[in-house]
């Protein structure tokens, strides 16, 4: 969505018109929930977050406050409520549901759609492997696309952490997704 086309949402939303917010935020939806799902392992915390995320962006714009980036600082309000959830749940276990979780894609076959869907579930199962602070920022840096620098001015920690962070999850990942595919060839021989 074009900048002129948000600030002009903005101001509707300003002037009372409910609609204008739907159409300003229903593009960042899908992948808003996502990324919480894949940081908070939860659908009831995911779309808190995201619900939480929605209700900050909606007061933020009725007040008045410009907003230049759109996307990012959404980005940036739904990491905190994520982070802000996950801190309160730290202490307690979270059940996995990864059957309704579905990334859409454009694959053209449904033999495509179902080799898709089926790499996402091993991808978002091997991402719930992840330590807490490495699921924070691979879904920052991969799913909400934000960089280095801003993952760290959000998080306040050094970039070099933020690096270091990527680098293990990467390298756990890569373990993960390397024995899940092992396990499968042994099923199949």
């Amino acid at each position: 969505m074009e900048v002129e086309n948000e600030q002009r949402l903005m101001d509707e939303i300003r002037q009372g018109n409910k609609d204008a917010f739907r159409t300003l935020v229903n593009p960042l939806i899908p992948k808003a929930y996502r990324t919480a799902y894949m940081m908070l392992q939860s659908k009831p915390l995911a779309e808190e977050a995201v619900q939480n995320a929605l209700i900050e962006l909606y007061s933020t714009i009725v007040s008045g406050k410009e907003i230049n980036r759109l996307h990012g600082w959404f980005s940036r309000l739904l990491a905190n409520r994520a982070i802000d959830i996950a801190r309160k749940e730290q202490g307690n276990k979270i059940i996995v549901d990864i059957d309704g979780m579905e990334i859409q894609d454009a694959a053209s076959t449904p033999l495509e759609n179902l080799l898709k869907k089926e790499q996402s579930e091993r991808l978002f199962e091997s991402i719930i492997t992840l330590e807490l602070h490495q699921r924070i920022v691979v879904g920052l840096y991969y799913f909400q696309e934000l960089k280095i620098e801003e993952i760290a001015s959000l998080l306040d920690i050094k970039e070099g952490t933020v690096k270091s962070r990527l680098y293990h999850a990467r390298l756990k990942l890569s373990a993960v997704l390397q024995q899940a595919q092992g396990q499968a060839k042994e099923l199949t021989i």
